[in-house]
């Protein structure tokens, strides 16, 4: 056992211990974080990349870019496909009886194999957090098409600013009404708290047609359409053994389904689902 954020006498804090507490808190892949141009490759042209400023966390270990930079990929073959990965090449010197132990980075292309389909190239294995002193890892990869070359694409995601994570786990919006205006009479009403979306409704469905209720703005949709369970109910309160459901589809349509025709029967129900 190791105090590692504690005075020990003697220089004890090391790389490896700050890249397995920034894993521990962020993940233990890579990650583009939100500074700078946030790291946007761009074409410059058909045998140039460039990789615009920002920072990101590669296994642990954080890699700035503080001004653009470019890196060369060669031209492609007439009549054939072909993918590259432009990587971040770690290093730790261990070299010798006596290595400096000494750690760099820098961009290196992994050239794909030209061919009727785009395929990606291989990667070596390794990992900076297991040790490896040669890890290389892809950032971004460019496509060719003949002699023409693709627009660039990050292969790593943007990791969100914890700020800005507590506001979106955090924040409510309050009761809105699809249908109705409030709670005193028949409505359709929802809300959001984080990502979780509540709906309830109480109305009456004397039909066995499908009601569209209308629309849920974008930001209250679902990822996917689903089906909920409803329960019908008799003029006279009693629940009524036919059945009810409510369909809300990814894009926000609202569908309320009864099978038979209930006189003054009432639709009811209460769902929630993860909006997109």
């Amino acid at each position: 056992m190791e105090i590692v954020t504690g005075k020990a006498g003697v220089p004890h804090v090391s790389s490896a211990d700050d890249g397995r507490r920034i894993a521990g808190e962020v993940g233990t892949g890579s990650y583009v974080l939100q500074t700078g141009g946030k790291l946007a490759p761009s074409l410059v042209d058909a045998n140039t990349v460039r990789i615009a400023t920002g920072d990101m966390i590669v296994q642990g270990r954080h890699i700035g870019v503080t001004s653009p930079e470019d890196v060369k990929v060669a031209s492609g073959s007439q009549g054939k496909k072909r993918m590259d990965y432009i990587c971040v090449h770690y290093t730790r010197d261990v070299s010798g009886s006596s290595p400096t132990l000494v750690e760099t980075v820098e961009w290196k292309v992994l050239q794909g194999t030209p061919g009727s389909s785009a395929a990606a190239p291989s990667v070596p294995k390794g990992s900076i957090l297991d040790g490896d002193a040669d890890v290389t890892v892809p950032i971004c990869s460019v496509t060719f098409d003949g002699l023409t070359t693709g627009q660039p694409k990050l292969l790593i995601p943007k990791l969100t600013p914890l700020a800005d994570l507590g506001d979106s786990v955090s924040r409510e919006v309050g009761y809105q009404f699809l249908y109705g205006k409030d709670f005193s009479g028949p409505h359709v009403a929802y809300r959001k708290i984080g990502f979780l979306v509540e709906m309830s409704w109480n109305f009456i469905q004397e039909s066995s047609q499908l009601w569209n209720a209308g629309t849920l703005p974008v930001e209250f949709r679902p990822t996917q359409s689903f089906l909920a369970p409803a329960v019908r109910t008799s003029s006279n309160g009693i629940v009524n053994n036919s059945t009810a459901e409510v369909e809300v589809q990814k894009s926000g349509k609202v569908v309320f389904i009864s099978a038979v025709a209930v006189s003054q029967g009432r639709n009811i129900g209460h769902c929630i689902w993860i909006a997109n």
